[in-house]
C-alpha cells in the first residue's frame, strides 16, 4: 500500500526568480487579451524574457503559394506585433516566433528548444459536445508538456488584470494530497505568494474515494487516518509559508475534490490555484477528467498546473531538465 507522504519538500529561504522564460502561444486570430496581460504582468513581475509564439493552422500552411504564404505572414504581424509593443512599453525583452503543424508538438519543442519556465495558455471555449470531442488539445498539453501550465480563462476586459499591478495575485489556494505534483505545485504557490505579497490558502480534501484506498479498514479507522495526514500536511504548509514570512490559512474539508475546490474559491475570492494534475487516460479521461481538467473547465480565475511528468524530472524545486533538440528550429519572426 502507498504511504501518502506526511510532510512537503520546499527549499527554505529567500524569494526565487521562478521563471526566467516565459511562452505565450496564440493561435491564429482567436487571442483573447486577459492571456496575454497576464502574460506580460508576470513576465514584468519576474524580469522574464518574453516569448511569444504564433502557430500557423497547419492546414493553410500545406498549400503551397506566394499569394497563401504572403497572407499567413500579414496574418502573424497582425497578431503579433502589437503583443510586442505592449513588451516594449514595459521595457520587457520579448523573442517573437513563427511555427505550424499541431499545437502541442510546437509548443513541446519550443518549449524544449528555449528552456521555457512557463507556459501561459488560454482556456479553450467550446460547446459541451466540442468540448468532449476536442478538448485534448489543451488537456494534452497539460498533462505532457514538462513544465507548469498556467492556463487563463476568458475574463471580463473591465478586471483590473489588464492594470498589470503587483498586487494582481492576493488569494492563492494550493489543494494538497501529499504526492509530488501537488507537492511541486505548492512550492510554486509559495513562491509566487512571496512573490505578489498574497495569502497562502492550503486546502486538504477528504473524499469517499479515500476508503477504497484502505480495503479491510472501516470509514471511521480511513477518516481519522486521512484526518490525521491532512493535519500533518496544512500544519507543514504553515510552518513553509512562515519561513517565507508569508500569511497562510489552511482548512480541511469533507466531500468531492473539485466541488470543494471550487466552492472554496467562491466564498474566498481565490484569484490563483496552483495543483498537481495525474492525468487519466482512455474512456475515463473522455468522461471523467481529472480533478485539475474539472476545476480549469468551471473556474472563472487561472489554474496553474503541475503534472506527472514535471514532478519527476525535478531535482531541484526550480530546475527543469529538458531534452536538447537540433533538429527543428521555430522561425523567429
Amino acid at each position: 500500500m502507498y504511504e501518502l507522504p506526511s510532510h512537503l519538500e520546499v527549499r527554505e529561504g529567500a524569494d526565487i526568480n521562478l521563471y526566467n522564460q516565459i511562452l505565450i502561444p496564440l493561435y491564429g486570430a482567436d487571442i483573447r487579451d486577459s492571456v496575454v496581460q497576464y502574460g506580460l504582468s508576470l513576465a514584468e513581475t519576474y524580469d522574464a524574457a518574453l516569448h511569444v509564439l504564433y502557430i500557423q493552422d497547419e492546414e493553410r500552411t500545406e498549400v503551397e503559394s506566394d499569394q497563401v504564404t504572403k497572407q499567413e505572414e500579414w496574418d502573424a504581424a497582425a497578431v503579433i506585433e502589437p503583443v510586442v509593443d505592449q513588451a516594449h512599453s514595459l521595457g520587457l525583452n520579448v523573442i517573437p516566433a513563427v511555427d505550424s503543424g499541431h499545437s502541442p508538438g510546437v509548443i513541446r519543442e519550443y518549449a524544449e528548444e528555449n528552456d521555457i519556465d512557463l507556459l501561459v495558455h488560454q482556456k479553450p471555449t467550446q460547446t459541451r459536445l466540442a468540448r468532449i470531442l476536442r478538448r485534448d488539445v489543451s488537456s494534452h498539453i497539460i498533462q505532457n508538456i514538462s513544465l507548469p501550465v498556467l492556463t487563463i480563462p476568458d475574463m471580463d476586459p473591465s478586471d483590473p488584470v489588464g492594470e498589470l499591478s503587483t498586487s494582481q495575485f492576493t488569494d492563492i489556494l494550493v489543494p494538497t494530497d501529499g504526492y509530488d505534483e501537488a507537492s511541486v505545485a505548492f512550492k510554486h504557490g509559495l513562491q509566487i505568494a512571496k512573490r505578489y505579497d498574497a495569502t497562502l490558502h492550503g486546502l486538504f480534501i477528504i473524499s469517499e474515494q479515500s476508503y477504497s484506498s484502505r480495503p479491510g479498514f472501516t470509514w471511521e479507522e480511513v477518516t481519522d487516518s486521512w484526518e490525521q495526514r491532512g493535519t500533518r500536511l496544512l500544519e507543514d504548509i504553515t510552518e513553509k509559508a512562515a519561513t517565507l514570512d508569508v500569511p497562510v490559512r489552511t482548512t480541511l474539508r469533507f466531500g468531492q475534490p473539485q466541488q470543494e475546490i471550487l466552492k472554496y474559491t467562491e466564498v474566498t475570492d481565490i484569484d490563483l490555484v496552483t495543483m498537481g494534475t495525474r492525468g487519466l487516460t482512455g474512456i475515463r479521461r473522455l468522461l471523467q477528467g481529472s480533478v485539475a481538467a474539472q476545476v480549469i473547465e468551471e473556474a472563472d480565475y487561472p489554474v496553474l498546473t503541475i503534472n506527472r511528468r514535471t514532478a519527476e524530472l525535478k531535482k531541484h524545486p526550480y530546475t527543469f531538465l529538458r531534452k536538447t533538440n537540433q533538429n527543428r528550429k521555430s522561425r523567429l519572426y
